[in-house]
């Protein structure tokens, strides 16, 4: 991957759960970053509780970007939500002791927003865009603006799976499954430069939950914050046996901005499947068909060490 500037114009579109609000985080403190603008979409949670909590998650940080509100439900079916796993209001039930924010959404639709900030002349560098949820407003956007590809210098996704290791589904991953027609229209839509950050990768390097605790001190209103927003889904993780603390879409914020992190990727082909009783919005790779010209370059190391200092940085007030 190719160094990046010292600040990324950055585009985000998420559906902000506990693992969004620490790549958000990161993207509001970091130095190497310049957020745009942040759209939202059904997933996780409903889309307009994401809207709140984007703008929640701003109050916290001292930051003001732009918040598009989009999708409220799949371009197919009916919406998904992980509420389940990351508590009623997708932050562990941190919205019900904390004041609500008073910040307010832009007028604009989050498909709509995207076909302009993304297309904005000012930057004609090009513009990273971090997709943390389905991908529905993106395919939304495609379909306004078809062309939209090639305004955009890099494209990163948290979603999918590469070796068909479901959390939605028995092979499918959240983002996918929550709307596989979206995630299949964006593979197919030529994106000069596409990074993927599936379900397994941040499986493979979990926050130890010491090393994780450690992260919370000395005190301060982002760590107490994010001490509150994981306790519901660190209780859901530890009865299924995990070790530590999986943080998938900060890991794709670290692809975008930190790409030092990624230490193996391979390019290849890949497609969604949007039928089949097991199948439905499962990432398909082509791992041996030479003849297919590679789409996305598929994350699967990760330097966590480097990620997790980061993390610390951003946690203590740094950027």
């Amino acid at each position: 991957m190719s160094e990046v500037l010292l600040s990324v114009p950055l585009v985000i579109d998420t559906d902000a759960g506990v693992d969004d609000a620490f790549a958000l985080m990161l993207a509001l403190a970091s130095s190497r970053a310049h957020p745009l603008a942040i759209t939202t979409v059904h997933g996780n949670v409903p889309v307009r509780q994401a809207t709140q909590n984007v703008c929640l998650i701003q109050d916290v940080m001292g930051r003001e970007v732009p918040v598009y509100e989009g999708a409220s439900r799949p371009l197919l079916g009916e919406p998904l939500d992980a509420t389940n796993i990351m508590g009623p209001d997708g932050l562990g039930g941190v919205t019900a002791w904390m004041q609500p924010s008073m910040r307010q959404k832009r007028a604009s639709n989050a498909a709509i927003a995207l076909t302009q900030w993304l297309r904005h002349r000012a930057y004609s560098a090009g513009i990273t865009l971090v997709t943390l949820g389905p991908l529905t407003n993106l395919a939304l956007a495609l379909a306004l603006q078809p062309d939209l590809p090639k305004h955009v210098t890099r494209l990163i996704i948290m979603g999918g799976t590469s070796e068909a290791r479901g959390n939605a589904s028995a092979v499918a991953e959240f983002n996918f499954f929550a709307d596989p027609e979206a995630a299949a229209r964006v593979l197919r839509a030529g994106f000069q430069e596409v990074w993927l950050l599936p379900w397994e990768t941040s499986l493979r390097y979990p926050i130890p939950w010491s090393d994780f605790d450690a992260l919370l001190f000395p005190e301060n209103p982002r760590t107490q914050f994010a001490r509150y927003i994981t306790g519901y889904l660190r209780e859901r993780l530890q009865g299924l046996g995990m070790p530590g603390l999986v943080l998938p879409d900060l890991w794709a914020m670290l692809v975008a901005l930190y790409p030092e992190c990624v230490r193996e990727s391979v390019p290849v082909q890949a497609s969604v499947e949007m039928e089949g009783a097991l199948g439905r919005g499962m990432l398909a790779i082509s791992w041996y068909q030479t003849s297919a010209e590679p789409n996305l370059h598929l994350v699967t190391h990760l330097d966590v060490g480097r990620g997790v200092e980061i993390l610390r940085s951003i946690l203590a007030g740094g950027g």
